[in-house]
């Protein structure tokens, strides 16, 4: 059995048998499909942000596992649609939003089929609801003669659908078109962040940027976070001072912008959030992507701190930098295996970040520190510059490896960002582009 990974997702080549056909085939064979492509969508989706995972880790592991069984439920033809695909999208027990995930999946990649209309029926308008697994399938989906329809679909929805279709759009990078204006100044909290996404993809964006701006400020720290990302690519000088005005007040966002693309003297208020141990834990966070020998140091004062997430996040960040090598440093206790709980924004919940020993990292660190230059930037050890940093995305955890792109995207007059939860190969096709000098 061989894997033709050129489709950016691992797909059996071998080909349908007759028994496979056959109506009487075995349900405990699709049955076992099923679960385990919903097991490997749960997975695959994790490692997206996960400290242990590359990314040709993630494609040679999870990636490649899940789309091995969703080409088996493919290949289970009629009896797997109708027994086991549209029962998961159609039926009442989904508990999971990976089972109508793989279902979505499987069904618009039969061939000779056209079940798109019949999904978006059961598109649900909560990302709540287990049912949000098909919004999450259709983003996927490589088809892109589903792009227009789609984006038909999102003018004929009601309101409160509006959100999930934008998001839908922007993973598949499609023009949403000039309902995203009314989305951004409407007053749907969730549709008025997804339309901060998807309007990153407009043919003219002119229209929209007073409406972004507007949002800079806003309430809600998740629309004013992607207000700020989207401001800053475009250029927008507003999102500049609005960023350096919420870091001074140490907004979380707003620390991790001002890490990856403020000068020096606006990284100031990151040292400075350090002493307010209310957002202690970003600022540490941040501090590991300004990557100076200052930003190192910081770092060490707290891989000791009685807080374990503070802990957890200054070993992480100091590691990060210097090229420190965590895992003979790990603390070996119970305390130090506790998850270390990350932003709401993460959909894998925690993340587990080890406490290391103070002691010994700053033995390790004597012993290393002059290697690195005041003022000059590192990425695990070595100096972070344009020409390299391409060669050195490929051994870093996904964790680490979004945040950069998106750095590299807020440098690139134009560009837009990776999304973090797309098909390996739709990775590194967007990486490429951001790598490519500005003309």
């Amino acid at each position: 059995m061989t894997y033709d990974l050129s489709d950016s997702r691992a797909s059996l080549v071998q080909q349908p048998t007759a028994g496979y056909d056959d109506p009487g085939l075995l349900f405990d064979i699709i049955e076992e499909h099923f679960d385990e492509a919903a097991f490997y969508f749960q997975l695959w989706d994790r490692a997206q942000d996960a400290l242990d995972y590359t990314l040709d880790e993630v494609r040679r592991g999870p990636e490649e596992l899940l789309c091995a069984n969703i080409d088996g439920l493919v290949v289970g033809g009629e009896v797997a649609a109708e027994r086991m695909l549209w029962p998961a999208i159609e039926g009442d027990e989904a508990d999971h939003w990976t089972g109508p995930g793989v279902a979505t999946l499987a069904l618009l990649r039969r061939p000779g089929d056209d079940p798109l209309d019949r999904i978006l029926l059961r598109l649900p308008s909560s990302a709540q609801s287990p049912l949000h697994g098909i919004a999450r399938g259709l983003g996927l989906t490589q088809r892109s003669d589903l792009d227009e329809r789609l984006r038909n679909a999102l003018y004929a929805a009601d309101e409160d659908k509006h959100a999930v279709l934008l998001d839908i759009l922007a993973e598949r990078g499609v023009d949403p078109g000039p309902l995203v204006g009314m989305c951004l100044q409407g007053a749907d909290m969730n549709a008025i962040r997804s339309a901060l996404c998807a309007v990153r993809y407009s043919a003219n964006p002119s229209p929209h940027t007073h409406a972004v701006e507007k949002l800079f400020d806003f309430g809600d720290a998740r629309i004013r976070a992607t207000a700020l990302e989207t401001g800053h690519l475009w250029g927008l000088p507003a999102a500049r001072s609005a960023r350096v005005r919420q870091a001074h007040a140490h907004d979380e966002h707003a620390l991790l912008l001002t890490a990856l693309v403020g000068g020096a003297p606006e990284q100031e208020s990151i040292f400075a959030a350090l002493d307010d141990p209310g957002h202690r834990s970003p600022a540490l966070r941040a501090l590991g992507f300004v990557g100076t020998q200052r930003a190192a140091e910081a770092c060490l004062r707290f891989i000791g701190d009685a807080d374990k997430r503070a802990a957890g996040l200054a070993g992480e960040a100091f590691a990060m930098i210097a090229g420190l090598n965590p895992g003979p440093f790990v603390l070996v206790s119970d305390e130090a295996d506790e998850p270390v709980p990350e932003s709401k924004e993460a959909p894998g919940a925690s993340v587990v970040l080890p406490a290391l020993n103070p002691i010994a990292v700053a033995e390790w660190w004597n012993g290393k520190r002059s290697n690195f230059k005041p003022g000059l930037r590192y990425l695990q050890g070595e100096p972070w510059t344009p020409s390299t940093i391409g060669g050195r995305l490929a051994r870093l955890p996904m964790r680490w490896r979004n945040v950069v792109l998106l750095e590299l995207a807020l440098r690139k007059p134009g560009a837009i960002p990776v999304s973090a939860r797309s098909w390996t190969r739709r990775h590194e096709e967007r990486t490429r582009t951001l790598l490519v000098p500005a003309g």
